[in-house]
């Protein structure tokens, strides 16, 4: 049987089809937006689930240098042989127990020997609080004493400040007490490390199964990278698995070599800062350098960052020591950035001065702390990716890729495609002047 529809007919069932996908569509869209905060649950139970994993990845990541470096060191020793299978497998075992221990090592020699300076100069800030408290009153009632309703404001500012403080301070002696419980295993634990006996890694659960997944992962690393690139192979056209390989290396070359230079760098800032505070007798010494050298991995702002709560603090106790600082930071910063840093991080950026500042303007206020961090090098591996599409296309013209070729650029010929200077073409256009 044939149906002969009218246009009207057919208007009207076009409308009604249309009204009835419009329902059925704004149906589901309402189930999925009522189903957002179960989708929000379950998004953050998988990532919770997956912290440990991720843990594991940056552990191995940041130790591969070590694992590396031993590697070569063991291979270069005549009994072990590089293409023999079960020589390798030994020797990549050694290699990250070296590593694992090295890191182990470092971490409880540093926590035996810093954590107890640094509590001890937060101790001393909390019992000298109130004499920096009456000295910081005095200094702005002497200073704003012909602005009543100014002073009375920072009076009140500075009054609850102090009843926070006290507040938080006061749990402090708890912790220190639980802390220094804690300090004899460090050290024990680090005298078997250091005696080649390695103890159950002690720690939350995420850590110890990071650390577990990072030991799989470094032992097994080349199966895991060439699994990854299987499955991008198998999934993406090749030419579009070519330039995420490319993409990929190039981002390994740019946060390998900042992260693992700037940690370096960062322990270096810290361990000259605290000689030469503790040459001038500056006190909560330890505390300063900490600071310091945590906030250096934070490029071209960390040190001044860093400078901030020690200025604050050293103003109270001794404007003169405060001065001695800020002088020590400035001479810190400009060794740093003039010789220590590009000795460490030699072209592992690629990027100018003006293009690191602009990174971390950008990424830290859009990401915050680790905008500050990883703006760097996410930068600079999106400027090399533009630098490379732009030189692409330029050569598709024929043009040079070269930036110093066009300083002097006045214009190109739209037939023959060379450059024409500036001055070639003032000279042509004073010529058609004449």
């Amino acid at each position: 049987m044939k149906f002969n529809w009218k246009d009207d007919d057919q208007k009207y069932i076009k409308l009604g089809l249309t009204a009835f996908a419009v329902v059925v569509l704004s149906i589901l869209a309402n189930q999925v937006l009522h189903q957002i905060p179960l989708l929000t649950v379950g998004v953050k139970t998988l990532l919770g689930c997956l912290k440990p994993i991720a843990y594991g990845l940056v552990f191995a990541y940041l130790l591969t240098p070590l694992l590396n470096m031993f590697e070569r060191w063991l291979f270069r020793l005549k009994f072990f042989d590089k293409g023999n299978t079960k020589s390798f497998r030994l020797v990549r075992g050694i290699s990250v127990v070296l590593a694992w221990g090295v890191m182990i090592c470092v971490v409880a020699v540093l926590i035996k020997l810093v954590v107890p300076e640094i509590l001890s100069s937060i101790q001393g800030i909390i019992d000298n609080m109130p004499v920096y408290i009456i000295t910081l009153r005095r200094w702005v009632s002497r200073l704003l004493e012909g602005n009543p309703d100014i002073r009375d404001w920072i009076m009140t500012q500075i009054g609850k400040f102090y009843t926070d403080f006290t507040s938080v301070a006061g749990s402090f002696p708890e912790f220190v007490d639980k802390i220094s419980k804690f300090m004899p295993r460090v050290g024990s634990f680090a005298a078997s490390v250091s005696s080649g006996v390695f103890s159950a890694v002690t720690g939350t659960f995420n850590i110890v199964v990071g650390v577990i997944v990072s030991i799989y992962v470094m032992a097994a690393k080349e199966n895991f990278v060439a699994q990854a690139k299987k499955f991008t192979y198998a999934l993406l056209p090749t030419s579009q698995a070519n330039s995420l390989s490319r993409t990929v290396r190039l981002a390994h070359i740019k946060f390998g070599g900042f992260f693992v230079g700037k940690i370096i760098d960062s322990a270096i800032i810290g361990v000259l800062c605290f000689v030469l505070l503790s040459i001038f007798r500056i006190p909560y010494a330890m505390l300063l350098s900490f600071i310091v050298g945590v906030t250096n991995i934070i490029p071209f702002f960390g040190p001044f960052i860093g400078a901030v709560p020690g200025a604050i603090i050293l103003i109270l106790a001794n404007p003169l020591r405060c001065l001695y600082f800020l002088i020590i930071i400035v001479a810190l910063q400009q060794i740093d950035g003039n010789i220590i840093g590009p000795k460490i991080l030699s072209n592992s950026i690629g990027i100018s001065s003006f293009w690191v500042m602009f990174s971390i303007l950008v990424f830290g206020g859009l990401f915050g702390f680790w905008g500050l961090v990883c703006g760097v090098p996410l930068f600079a591996v999106l400027y090399d990716l533009i630098s490379g599409a732009v030189n692409v296309h330029l050569k598709k013209k024929g043009l040079p890729v070269q930036t110093r070729d066009y300083h002097d650029l006045g214009y190109v010929d739209t037939e023959t495609g060379e450059i024409i200077s500036r001055k070639d073409k003032d000279g042509s256009n004073d010529s058609e002047g004449r």
